[in-house]
């Protein structure tokens, strides 16, 4: 199934998921990239790269273009709900703090709003602004499941690797889930890259039955109450964990629902690029070379 673009009557609004982009070029198999002062700078090259080389960010139809980045790991809101939380995650090193710093300057020099925050996650940062654009096309660009949960009929997630486009449509078919079930989805199943356990013996398909059956968690409460037989293999045995792990899914619920409550700057329309500026940037930051072309091509 293919999804169709944005609504071309609508105007469009770009909100990348910067840390994702970063992590896939600085975790990606190559040779390392280091600049005249010693930094690491290949992952800094790699998400540069990638930002200018999408033409759709420049349009003149695009009115927002929104990068929000991941600063909370280990000071966040969800790390004081379970410790836990993220724990199999590595704190920043000192060339990844470099090259955040590095990327959000070329971003604001491109004329992009930059998101960051100490408590909210670049999750929880696109959501805010997501909902400060009801009259927008809104494209997230992110391989991140949770984000699912921000699609509706104007809102499509982009998986920035692969291509794919999601749309809430796509979601129901593929999957069998709308948007509002995901967070239920993730607090059962659990998510090993955020380090949630899930329930024991709730798998993917298990899941989404009895999402599909009840709806919610208090539907699946319902009917665990009722004693009646629960549409799944093995229902005994999974009825059992459910009750046993009653208290667990809404504490995970809260770790995977994406929260509304960060307090951040309104949304910012793209601003022209400085591009004398981002010359000197990437000149700074010594990946200029490799650049040069598609900077040519960008600013013609």
């Amino acid at each position: 199934m293919s999804s169709a673009a944005p609504s071309a009557q609508r105007p469009q609004a770009h909100l990348i998921d910067a840390s994702a982009v970063f992590f896939r070029y600085y975790f990606a198999p190559g040779p390392e990239i280091f600049n005249e002062d010693g930094w690491d700078v290949g992952a800094l090259l790699g998400a540069t790269r990638w930002l200018l080389s999408q033409t759709e960010f420049f349009d003149e139809q695009t009115q927002v273009v929104a990068t929000a980045f991941d600063e909370s790991l280990g000071t966040g809101y969800r790390h004081t709900l379970d410790p836990d939380y993220k724990a199999n995650r590595p704190l920043p090193t000192e060339d990844i703090i470099y090259q955040f710093s590095a990327l959000k300057a070329i971003c604001e020099a491109l004329g992009f709003q930059v998101l960051a925050s100490d408590t909210y996650e670049a999750d929880d940062l696109i959501a805010v602004i997501a909902k400060q654009l009801p009259d927008h096309a809104t494209r997230l660009h992110s391989r991140d499941k949770d984000l699912r949960q921000l699609l509706d009929a104007h809102t499509e997630l982009v998986d920035f690797v692969s291509g794919k486009v999601w749309s809430q449509e796509r979601l129901l078919e593929e999957e069998g889930l709308t948007p509002e079930q995901i967070p239920l989805y993730l607090a059962l199943v659990g998510d090993a890259s955020d380090n949630i356990t899930g329930v024991p013996s709730v798998g993917d398909k298990t899941a989404k039955t009895l999402i599909s059956a009840y709806g919610s968690w208090q539907g699946i409460q319902a009917a665990l109450a009722s004693e009646a037989p629960i549409p799944v293999r093995g229902a005994k045995r999974i009825a059992q964990n459910l009750m046993d792990h009653a208290q667990q899914v809404p504490h995970n619920l809260s770790l995977t629902l994406l929260s509304s409550q960060a307090a951040i700057a309104p949304v910012q329309w793209r601003q022209p690029a400085d591009w004398p500026l981002v010359e000197a940037l990437v000149d700074t930051f010594g990946i200029r070379r490799p650049l040069s072309k598609l900077l040519k091509t960008r600013q013609t």
